[in-house]
């Protein structure tokens, strides 16, 4: 693994995202400054003469093509495709925009989409899937937009009078939601009731989810992280309780990520300072050992339901196995961010750092 590059960019980052398809674009988000932006970077084309993604990185640093003003903190940040880009703000509204020859463009923008009755409230998450945007906020709500008509289609007001805090999208018409209280609430679109389907908790004690990621190959895998640095996985098929509770960082959880082309690997970094790599490749080899070693009944279970074989879903009995490896640490300055093309792992700091690693093993 090569050394950690570091670029000063002069704004703390919040966001960070790959545009798709792309080994060279990324799009950042700052916040807590008088004038915040989204910011289009780019590697110079030169790097990629002959193919050479590897020494490209490692001789050149990304530049700013493209700077987009943005009113309030950039507070979620979803690069839907190569072309599209959904921001949410400090200030309750949730921006469009179009990706078009290294430039952005406004689309639309929801004013107003999170209030109070005196004022704004903060979207605080956002997810898109097929033509829908999902958004929650301050405000305790949850509200569907259809990204192709513009339009409000579903208001949800949460019952437990606090705020929202992260969201995701198991499936195209389910939504999983997490708030202040550590509550996980889970809603099914085609159900005409605005009740959800379930609600879940880790235990008694309130701690904030602050983080949600899905699995890339089995979306009932979901992975949450929490205020105290926890880290829980859930089979979203058995809503009852989490497969496995991992301590992990000693703050929260700011963000955590799945590889997307090798699941195996989890990324997480947090406001202590730190970014790590967990590794479930020895839990796999030993379910694979298991299954196909000592009681031959155990193969035929795992091939009919074949998450049974998934690590993220053992490792509360295997948890010796499992790998963690520390790709960063800075402890006087927050790890807001990350993001992972193939091989190339982005994060964004306090301390106005965007930071690089261009060939993470997995």
């Amino acid at each position: 693994m090569s050394s950690i590059k570091v670029k000063f960019v002069s704004r703390k980052i919040n966001k960070v995202r790959w545009v798709p398809k792309s080994t060279t674009k990324f799009i950042t988000g700052s916040y807590n400054d008088d004038d915040n932006n989204l910011s289009v970077w780019k590697f110079p084309s030169s790097q990629t003469e002959n193919g050479d993604i590897d020494n490209c990185f490692e001789d050149f640093e990304p530049v700013t093509v493209c700077t987009k003003p943005f009113s309030g903190d950039v507070t979620d940040l979803k690069v839907f495709s190569e072309d599209f880009i959904f921001a949410s703000s400090s200030r309750g509204s949730i921006c469009a925009f179009k990706l078009s020859d290294d430039q952005l463009e406004t689309l639309h923008t929801w004013e107003n989409a999170h209030s109070f009755c005196g004022g704004t409230a903060s979207t605080t998450g956002i997810s898109v899937k097929g033509d829908n945007l999902a958004s929650v906020g301050e405000d305790g709500r949850l509200c569907i937009f259809n990204i192709n008509t513009k339009q409000n289609i579903k208001e949800i007001e949460s019952s437990d009078l606090c705020s929202f805090t992260c969201i995701c999208h198991l499936r195209h018409q389910e939504i999983v939601a997490g708030n202040s209280l550590g509550y996980l609430r889970l809603w099914d679109l085609r159900n005409p009731s605005n009740t959800p389907s379930c609600l879940l908790i880790v235990s008694r004690e309130q701690k904030t989810v602050t983080c949600l990621n899905t699995h890339p190959t089995q979306p009932h895998i979901l992975a949450t992280g929490y205020e105290d640095g926890s880290l829980c996985m859930w089979d979203m098929r058995h809503e009852k309780k989490p497969m496995s509770l991992m301590e992990a960082h000693t703050a929260a959880v700011s963000e955590l990520l799945f590889h997307p082309i090798n699941p195996d690997f989890l990324y997480t970094s947090s406001i202590d300072g730190t970014l790590w790599q967990w590794d479930s490749t020895k839990m796999k080899n030993n379910l694979t050992a298991v299954k196909t070693g000592k009681n031959p009944n155990v193969d035929l279970e795992m091939n009919q339901d074949s998450t049974k074989g998934n690590p993220w879903l053992n490792c509360e009995a295997n948890k010796h196995k499992l790998e963690i490896t520390g790709l960063f640490s800075q402890s006087w300055s927050c790890v807001n961010s990350l993001d992972i093309n193939d091989s190339i792992l982005l994060w964004g700091t306090d301390n106005e750092a965007l930071c690089i690693i261009n060939d993470i093993i997995v």
